[in-house]
């Protein structure tokens, strides 16, 4: 069964039930979960389904979102699931640099219910007050021109006050990620930020959820040759993951 006829029939079964199984679809179409996972991850890119963790269900029309609390709420198991990731990763006393979007600020609400105690630098205006939540936390907030669309700053001043601090980790939450393409992004004002936070810091991470995979946004951020090691919740097949490894990628 070719890959457009195994869509036809899960988009079939989400008329009749709202939410589908990788299980259950695995042994109706007869191909492997990761077969039928990546099935799933096409439709939802498609905007045709919704990908959830073990599954998928309808798309209405009040999630599709393209505004930053919209988005926050789509994958949002996933995102923090990866979220929690990175957190492992911080030290104490790590000066920690986060750029805009819905998987910082959730990496910023997990920094908080881990006590950690860090300081953090960042343009992204719900995720400094998701951190400061935890009073071991030091916030030093960019700034610049305001993005009420995105809750975070950009611009001249913005660039020229990132450009001043030299983080032990960066952690960046990108749009897309493509094994020849590298990391993209929709975000044109974002994009010269994520470089220097990147450039100025110790090590980088690109945080984002499994369902960013095999995707091209609107600009290239990262080529494949400097694209950051990326962590990843679980909810992704073997086989992709020797794929971007192959093509050096490296996800966690």
């Amino acid at each position: 069964m070719i890959q457009e006829e195994r869509k036809h029939i899960i988009l079939q079964e989400l008329s009749r039930t709202s939410v589908v199984k990788l299980e259950d679809l695995s042994q109706q179409l007869n191909v492997s979960i990761d077969t039928v996972r990546r099935d799933l991850k096409a439709l939802d890119r498609a905007g045709l389904v919704q990908y959830i963790r073990g599954g998928a269900k309808a798309v209405h029309e009040s999630h599709q979102f393209a505004h930053f609390n919209g988005r926050k709420v789509i994958h949002n198991e996933l995102k923090r699931e990866a979220a929690r990731k990175a957190v492992q990763i911080i030290q104490p006393n790590d000066l920690v640099m986060l750029n805009s979007g819905t998987t910082t600020t959730i990496l910023a609400e997990e920094i908080a219910q881990a006590d950690l105690t860090c300081s953090i630098v960042t343009n992204n205006i719900a995720a400094a007050e998701a951190a400061a939540a935890n009073p071991k936390c030091r916030i030093h907030l960019l700034g610049g021109d305001w993005d009420g669309a995105e809750q975070s700053t950009w611009g001249s001043r913005c660039l020229r006050e990132a450009e001043t601090y030299f983080p032990d980790i960066c952690f960046l939450a990108v749009n897309s990620l493509d094994v020849q393409a590298g990391l993209t992004d929709f975000r044109f004002r974002e994009i010269p930020i994520m470089q220097v936070m990147a450039r100025n810091a110790w090590k980088t991470y690109a945080v984002m959820d499994s369902t960013k995979l095999d995707r091209l946004a609107k600009k290239q951020v990262f080529p494949l040759s400097q694209t950051p090691v990326v962590i990843m919740d679980s909810d992704i097949g073997t086989d992709d993951l020797q794929r971007y490894k192959d093509g050096g990628i490296e996800i966690q």
